[in-house]
């Protein structure tokens, strides 16, 4: 009898000390699985560039390229006009210029060359584009993301998409694609102008004969 009392105490205390903590994992489980898969998406960014234009270059603040953005995660940039939504870099022979993008950490500067050249400096009228818009691919499934990490120069997420059939070129082809995927999540569209110059002449010094006057 004694014995039975120790064994149903030894019962007793187990469950009330074990529900609980089953209580707690069951209850963390779901958090645990939204950490995992909110890393699964693509931020878009789009930015209105028509005052930037007419010009052969600009640039743009983009805080969301951080430093472990630029360094490890795919991004592609793509610029709108009335016609088509093209990627970067790209050629216009239609225009006669090609375009190049650069990115670094919190900053994207775009430049127009002439496709004569190559080096001259092409200025884009201002009614020819309208956006900048900004894929981020945080996804790391292997469908989008493929081994960018280990071998970037080889833009390994190109090959992958076009084995797909995927033309990287076409925005909307792209985002179809990836939203079949990974959550798109839409950062917002703003709007860009284009950096006012600071005057840096200098004033005019005065003449010996020269004196300044009241204006009231």
């Amino acid at each position: 009898m004694l014995l039975f009392t120790i064994i149903w105490t030894l019962i007793c205390a187990a469950i009330i000390i074990g529900y609980p903590l089953y209580l707690f994992n069951k209850s963390t489980a779901p958090n645990e699985h939204l950490g995992q898969t909110s890393s699964n998406t693509v931020e878009l960014i789009s930015f209105d560039i028509r005052d930037q234009l007419p010009g052969w270059s600009f640039s743009i603040d983009v805080p969301q390229l951080t430093e472990d953005i630029v360094f490890n995660n795919p991004v592609l940039f793509y610029l709108e006009s009335e016609n088509a939504c093209l990627k970067l870099p790209l050629s216009n022979t239609a225009m006669g210029y090609m375009a190049h993008v650069h990115k670094n950490v919190g900053k994207v500067y775009v430049t127009f060359k002439s496709l004569q050249d190559g080096v001259s400096n092409f200025y884009v009228p201002a009614w020819h584009l309208s956006k900048l818009k900004i894929l981020i691919i945080k996804s790391k499934d292997n469908r989008i993301y493929g081994d960018w990490g280990a071998k970037p120069e080889k833009s390994p997420l190109q090959k992958r998409l076009a084995k797909a059939g995927v033309d990287v070129h076409d925005y909307e082809d792209l985002l179809g694609y990836v939203s079949n995927i990974a959550t798109i999540d839409f950062k917002g569209h703003f709007k860009t102008r284009r950096p006012v110059k600071q005057n840096t002449k200098l004033p005019t010094l005065l003449r010996h004969d020269q004196e300044l006057c009241s204006v009231g």
